[in-house]
């Protein structure tokens, strides 16, 4: 029965991110390509759009925190975490911008491809950073839906791929490509390692009458108020233009508020699904969901409006579903085993 429920929380868990990153993308595309009207001009200031997300994320945290009446105050963690939570908001903060920044050098069908080998950096640095032990059937699962997503993304090209002024393969391009994943797999992979750690300690010291366990909703809230700490810092410092630009925009086209409000709630909203996912499985199933979502997105196309798919598309398909399967299956044999020593 709790091998069920698990297999439910986690189905909750995919779907939720998927419509928060569905929402969220529906509500970006016209905040940030639009021209406004009375501006005549599009509102494409990151820092300031980043602010308003991340506070928004903080303050579910914060509210969500203060409802279950944690034992482990938020602020009491930023003391204790500092280091960690610094470095993981950094990497964070730098990673989307220095991908992005590489599409002027790479061609998009790179930049995809990257982007859908997110579990290798994340294993790499659970393997060789954290020494984090993981099942050998795990590791191949993680290649597998890798090699899934590559498959169709690969497929889904035609063989076409947009060259800009014969720049696309540059090294520069690739530096910042393979920067930005190593950033993320050392941000997601030291989550995993704090959440991991904190329950580790509480269970061998559970005397103390105030456990201080570190949950989702703990690194939702001190990450997003880092990741506004160094965006302001970045405003104030570099780019002191950005704000005053973004206040104007705001004044003359009221409108665009609504949809800054919108993608900051999408963003937290997303981000509840997505600290609960880290906190109950994990780092690699979190990545494995998060790089499975254009192709899931392909598949209820599919099933509803009968888009077609060519057959190197199909075998992706296959490859990504045989390694969550595989794992689905290891995981229902060890409850098994598990069930059957205790009778």
């Amino acid at each position: 029965m709790s091998q069920n429920r698990s297999v439910v929380k986690l189905l909750v868990c995919a779907v939720g991110i998927y419509t928060s990153f569905l929402t969220w993308a529906l509500v970006q595309e016209p905040l940030t390509t639009r021209i406004w009207p009375n501006a005549d001009e599009r509102f494409q200031y990151p820092n300031v759009i980043a602010i308003s997300q991340a506070g928004m994320a903080m303050l579910v945290g914060y509210v969500y925190l203060k409802w279950k009446k944690s034992t482990y105050d938020p602020w009491e963690l930023i003391w204790d975490y500092r280091k960690e939570l610094t470095m993981i908001s950094l990497t964070q903060s730098t990673s989307n911008p220095l991908a992005t920044y590489s599409l002027q050098y790479v061609d998009y069908l790179t930049y995809m491809l990257a982007k859908s080998c997110k579990m290798i950096p994340v294993l790499m640095v659970h393997l060789l950073l954290y020494r984090t032990p993981i099942e050998t059937q795990k590791k191949y699962v993680s290649l597998l839906v890798t090699a899934g997503v590559t498959i169709f993304t690969v497929g889904g090209s035609n063989g076409k791929i947009s060259r800009s002024g014969g720049q696309c393969f540059s090294l520069y391009g690739f530096g910042m490509l393979a920067a930005s994943l190593l950033l993320d797999g050392l941000t997601n992979a030291t989550q995993d390692k704090m959440l991991k750690s904190s329950r580790k300690s509480n269970q061998s010291d559970n005397k103390k009458s105030k456990l201080k366990v570190v949950t989702g909703t703990h690194l939702m809230f001190a990450l997003n108020l880092f990741i506004i700490l160094w965006n302001t810092l970045y405003l104030v410092i570099i780019d002191t233009t950005q704000y005053n630009n973004a206040t104007r925009l705001l004044s003359l086209d009221p409108d665009i508020l609504y949809y800054l409000a919108a993608y900051s709630i999408c963003g937290a909203l997303g981000q509840c699904f997505i600290f609960y996912t880290l906190e109950q499985y994990g780092s690699l199933v979190l990545i494995m969901i998060t790089v499975t979502r254009k192709m899931m997105s392909m598949v209820l196309s599919i099933a509803v409006y009968g888009k077609a798919v060519n057959l190197i598309q199909w075998l992706g398909i296959f490859t990504v579903f045989g390694g969550i399967l595989w794992e689905s299956l290891a995981k229902r044999n060890a409850a098994k085993k598990v069930e059957f020593k205790k009778d």
